[in-house]
C-alpha cells in the first residue's frame, strides 16, 4: 500500500511541475529567448528546471552551474522550420572558493527573404535578413550542501535589415536539496526543487533608416513645404518573461 501511494504522489508531483512560458502571444520581443537549449532538456519536454546540472543550465535555471563537476565547453545547432536556425555556445569554469562563470551566446537567424512593397507585390529583386542574439554572462554557487543559487545578466539584439533594438535583462534561479523521498535520509538523495525567472528587463524598441518618410503636412495646400523628413516612432515591447518551477 505504502509503495502504491509513493508512485501515487510521484505521479501528482510530474504532473504539477511546469514551465510557465508567457501567455500574451504576440504581445512580446525577441520570442527566441523562449527557445529550449540542449538535446536532454528538449528530450524531457524542457522540463528542466530542476534537473540542469550542465552548461545548459544559463537557459534553464543559473543554479545548476553550481554542480558542475569540470570546466565545460557546449555548442548546439538546431535548423528548424522555414530556414530558421538556432545556435548556442557557451562555456564554463569552476573558480575554487568563489563559484562557477559561465558565458555564453545564443542566436536565431531567420534566414533571407525577399523583399516586397505594395506596388512590387512580386518582389523588388531585393532580399533582407533578420538575426537576433543574446550574450549572457551567469554566476552560480552552492551557499550550502543543499541550496544554490545562479544569476545571469544579458544584453539582448534583434536587427531586421535596417532595423534594429537592444535590451538588457537579468536571470535568477535556486536550487534546493530536501530530505522528502529520499532513501537513505540524505538531503543529496531526496527530491530537488528548482525555481527559476529569466528575462526580466528592459523594453526593446526598433530604431533604424526604414522608418525615415517624406511627410507633406498640408497636401491639400499650396504654399507649404513638400517632403519634409519624418520619422515613425514605433512602440516599445516587452521581452518574453519566463517563470519556472519543477522538481526532480
Amino acid at each position: 500500500m505504502k509503495r502504491k501511494l509513493t508512485l501515487i504522489l510521484l505521479l501528482a508531483i510530474a504532473i504539477c511541475s511546469f514551465a510557465n512560458k508567457p501567455y500574451r502571444v504576440g504581445t512580446t520581443a525577441a520570442n527566441f529567448l523562449e527557445m529550449g537549449v540542449g538535446g536532454a532538456a528538449n528530450g524531457m519536454g524542457e522540463a528542466y528546471v530542476a534537473a540542469a546540472r550542465d552548461l545548459s543550465s544559463v537557459y534553464w535555471n543559473a543554479a545548476g552551474l553550481s554542480y558542475m563537476t569540470a570546466n565545460e565547453v557546449q555548442f548546439s545547432y538546431q535548423p528548424w522550420i522555414a530556414d530558421i536556425n538556432v545556435a548556442f555556445v557557451g562555456g564554463g569554469v569552476i573558480l575554487p572558493r568563489i563559484g562557477t562563470l559561465a558565458l555564453s551566446v545564443l542566436s536565431m537567424n531567420y534566414g533571407r527573404t525577399g523583399v516586397t512593397t505594395l506596388e512590387m507585390q512580386e518582389g523588388t529583386g531585393e532580399t533582407y535578413q533578420a538575426t537576433e542574439y543574446a550574450a549572457t554572462f551567469t554566476y552560480a554557487r552552492k551557499l550550502a550542501q543543499w541550496f544554490a543559487f545562479g544569476a545571469s545578466g544579458k544584453y539582448v539584439i534583434s536587427n531586421i535589415w535596417h532595423m534594429g533594438a537592444q535590451a538588457a535583462a537579468v536571470d535568477l534561479g535556486v536550487l534546493i536539496n530536501t530530505h522528502f523521498l529520499s532513501p537513505t535520509g540524505e538531503r543529496q538523495d531526496g527530491m530537488t526543487i528548482g525555481m527559476s525567472i529569466s528575462n526580466y528587463g528592459t523594453r526593446m524598441q526598433y530604431d533604424g533608416m526604414d522608418l525615415l518618410r517624406p511627410i507633406d503636412i498640408l497636401p491639400n495646400q499650396n504654399g507649404n513645404y513638400k517632403d519634409v523628413e519624418g520619422q515613425f516612432r514605433l512602440q516599445q515591447w516587452e521581452l518574453p518573461l519566463i517563470l519556472r518551477l519543477g522538481v526532480a
